[in-house]
């Protein structure tokens, strides 16, 4: 039975964009199934031998005998992970969708996307740039530039024309800590043969980053090239996305250019809602921009620049990826836009509009597959990297277990045999809720790794009450003593299954849970530099979606930790080069500096653990 309340009133104290975002998360967890990873062991019974979004992880590792990989083994780990994947889906309709492992892959010089990028700074030592500032570039908002010494600080750099079809007539401009986001993503747009997906959560675009979408889009006008351009946008209540709005504003430029051959379809959709046919709350969360089949951006950047690229900004990972792992990007994509196109019409939560070259008022049109299964384009790419696409359906979409995101997860934590490394906004869940949910089949592989493998757990979180500029809640309201309290039960389980009679004895010494996890599991905020919050004490924001295992196997995606019911999608890699980057460019510096504050681990004078009573 799920508990859920909202306290009365609060719409009267808080702004409604706020309360909107908060209410609806709420309801996509405390309405209906609980989600599938959020079902403590032993508690996995409800659809025993059923494979449906709802099944619990537990009971189908338990049911199907699935096995974490073993590192020991000469075979890939990714090749291991794919084989008990399969399990999950015994008749093979998920493979290339939401489990798809590809080789010939690679990553470019700058492909992990972190933004803002300024490991060690004090808070006050980020250049940003207002929206609306004057003598700017009216697109972009962004001041004109003829070098560094013009840009206070910012880099100056040049960017599309004003005028897109003018190859002559870049500009050069002043970024300020992240602005060079929405460049990259223009750059990677506008260079499309073929086709681009773009998957993204409401709000919309705005500001700088449609900016950037729109002069790509209208570049791809002007070069003539027969490209057909997809935008998905999850949109949650109470007031979704104007689809049409959207398409209006990506199109404006290209409308009426000679020649131009370029289409552009644009849905808003939600997959379920508990007044429907499935018994939950679930939309698209992914953020992934797809080109050609041939290159992705994937992660968690959302394209609000209020909240990523002014003051107080919210940091967040991102990668890109040359090779077939882009095309499973776009079987993921295409499994969404199918349901889309069953439903438009039928269901008030999906609304579509199309644009074509030549055509005087958008229309409705169905967007066709871009990467159907077993047609792959061929993809000219020297790369020898083995990346495994993850994703979650979530509710809605389909009434068979498609979420191997999450499973994909804890299969891998329990094939740890030294570290896990976490950065999240939140391992818990709670908007609207009498009780909290986590995570269970993760916490119990983190546990088996701290008292099976003497292995240590590092997790960095949100910092509580965090909220972007655009008033989105980067907080799940659960705090670290909840977690805390969660860790230790499932621990104080185990001690007590091991020898029932300990619980009653006279201890002689240190409590043994609470010495196992102040030492080997690490808890801190995020912080990125010396300060605990920004300039005017506003707290720091984490939106990462990470977790890395034996400084070796990594995830980039969507898919938050804590349980709800979402289309995710995101990478898995298994590869050296690219995890010895990973830990110098991110980890090891997001570590150094939230190790400060950290309130568990070695070194911590004052543990949270002993601070809870079972």
């Amino acid at each position: 039975m799920l508990r859920c309340g909202l306290q009365e009133g609060s719409i009267t104290v808080m702004a409604w964009k706020i309360w909107g975002l908060l209410l609806f998360a709420a309801l996509a967890s405390c309405s209906g199934d609980l989600p599938s990873g959020s079902v403590a062991e032993g508690q996995g019974e409800r659809a025993y031998g059923l494979l449906t979004p709802s099944t619990a992880l537990s009971s189908l590792i338990r049911d199907r005998g699935l096995e974490a990989p073993d590192p020991s083994r000469s075979e890939p780990l990714l090749r291991q992970l794919k084989r008990e994947l399969a399990k999950s889906d015994p008749t093979g309709a998920y493979a290339g969708v939401t489990y798809d492992l590809t080789r010939g892959n690679t990553l470019m010089a700058d492909w992990l996307v972190q933004t803002p990028n300024r490991w060690g700074r004090k808070a006050d030592d980020l250049i940003w740039f207002a929206m609306g500032c004057k003598d700017c570039e009216p697109d972009i908002s962004l001041p004109s530039c003829s070098s560094d010494a013009d840009c206070r600080g910012g880099t100056c750099a040049a960017i599309w024309p004003l005028t897109p079809g003018r190859r002559d007539a870049r500009r050069k401009v002043c970024l300020g800590h992240s602005d060079a986001l929405p460049v990259r993503i223009h750059e990677l747009v506008a260079r499309a043969r073929q086709t681009v997906d773009i998957v993204q959560l409401q709000p919309a675009p705005d500001g700088r980053f449609v900016a950037a979408l729109r002069a790509a889009i209208t570049q791809i006008a002007y070069s003539r090239r027969p490209v057909e351009v997809r935008f998905l946008i999850g949109q949650f209540p109470p007031k979704g996305v104007d689809a049409a709005a959207l398409l209006k504003e990506l199109v404006s430029g290209a409308r009426g250019i000679p020649g131009s051959r370029v289409s552009v379809s644009v849905a808003a959709m939600r997959s379920c809602t508990a007044f429907e046919t499935c018994n939950s709350f679930s939309w698209s969360h992914g953020k992934y921009i797809v080109v050609d089949d041939r290159e992705a951006l994937v992660g968690g950047h959302n394209l609000w620049t209020e909240d990523y690229l002014t003051d107080n900004p919210v940091h967040d990972l991102s990668m890109q990826v040359r090779g077939p792992a882009a095309a499973s990007a776009s079987r993921f994509a295409d499994r969404m836009w199918r349901f889309v196109c069953d439903n438009v019409g039928q269901k008030a939560s999906i609304s579509l509009v199309s644009f074509a070259a030549g055509e005087g008022e958008p229309g409705q049109r169905c967007p066709p597959a871009f990467a159907a299964r077993g047609q792959r384009r061929p993809i000219a790419v020297a790369g020898s990297l083995e990346v495994m696409a993850i994703g979650r359906l979530g509710s809605g979409i389909t009434e068979e277990f498609a979420n191997q995101s999450e499973l994909a997860r804890d299969l891998m934590f329990g094939a740890a045999r030294k570290n896990i490394y976490l950065a999240q906004q939140d391992l818990g869940f709670r908007f609207g809720r009498s009780d909290t949910l986590f995570p269970e089949g993760a916490l119990n592989e983190m546990v088996d790794l701290m008292m099976e493998r003497e292995g240590n757990v590092y997790v960095v979180l949100s910092n509580p009450g965090s909220i972007g500029n655009s008033g989105s809640p980067y907080f799940n309201d659960v705090p670290m003593e909840a977690l805390a309290k969660r860790l230790k039960e499932i621990v104080q389980k185990r001690v007590d299954a091991a020898d029932p009679k300990s619980r009653y004895a006279i201890r002689r010494g240190p409590d043994p849970v609470n010495a196992l996890l102040c030492s080997r599991f690490h808890l801190a905020p995020f912080r990125f530099g010396p300060d605990d919050s920004w300039p005017g004490g506003k707290t720091i924001a984490n939106h990462s979606k990470f977790w890395m295992v034996d400084d070796r196997v990594f995830y980039i995606g969507s898919d938050n930790m804590y349980p709800v019911n979402l289309q995710e999608f995101g990478y898995i890699i298994d590869d050296r080069k690219g995890a010895d980057a990973m830990l110098e460019s991110y980890w090891n510096p997001l570590w150094q500096w939230s190790k400060r504050a950290a309130v568990s681990g070695d070194g911590v004078d004052k543990c949270i653990f002993r601070e809870i009573r079972s």
